[in-house]
């Protein structure tokens, strides 16, 4: 296939991932219709199949999207090289967003108890963000942030359950400043080792 016509058929599978993206955090997984993505788009149906042969896999594509914003997130997030900054920025970052993607992940849970395609593809979402948080942890050890000491598989997912659980709480009404301090203080115990050292810096 010709160079061009590879990077057009990239392009478009792009802006398809992105609309179907904003529709299903704006109006959930059951309510965005292949349809509607199209009708968005400004194109056929058919058109659309060319580029996925239906919605779960167009969700998949959309997952893989949401992981390289997080990864995109991540690094916007500790850029200064301060630890306990980088995870301040983090937390607001992702909060913005707590409403729509609790909303949208809520929805894929439900569905999941009698769909076991969507229960695969939740599955296989899990695992690969937690890839993504401890190759991230994985680098700031190879630049002294994180002691070598600290178990980044282990880090990233005390960090994700712990995350997702206070997005949760503040749905239910825990009060933002207060979810905050304890990410904060929850995070910054994770990250010190047995023997106390801790990382720098702090």
């Amino acid at each position: 296939m010709p160079r061009i016509m590879q990077e057009y058929k990239d392009d478009v599978r792009k802006k398809i991932v992105k609309a179907a993206y904003c529709l299903f955090l704006d109006k959930g997984y059951h309510a965005t219709t292949m349809s509607s993505i199209a009708d968005s788009l400004g194109v056929t149906k058919p058109a659309l199949y060319q580029y996925f042969p239906g919605k779960e896999e167009l969700y998949a594509a959309v997952a893989a999207h949401g992981r390289e914003e997080l990864a995109s997130i991540l690094d916007r997030s500790f850029s200064t090289g301060n630890f306990r900054s980088g995870i301040e920025v983090l937390f607001d970052t992702l909060t913005q967003y707590t409403s729509q993607f609790n909303g949208i992940y809520s929805e894929m849970m439900l569905l999941a108890v009698h769909n076991e395609e969507i229960r695969t593809l939740l599955r296989h979402d899990r695992i690969e963000d937690i890839n993504i948080v401890e190759s991230f942890i994985r680098r700031q050890q190879e630049t002294g942030i994180i002691s070598n000491k600290i178990d980044p598989r282990a880090l990233a997912i005390a960090g994700d359950a712990l995350l997702n659980g206070l997005l949760i709480d503040i749905l239910a009404g825990l009060d933002k400043k207060e979810a905050k301090k304890i990410w904060i203080g929850a995070v910054m115990q994770l990250i010190r080792t047995n023997d106390g050292e801790k990382p720098v810096p702090e």
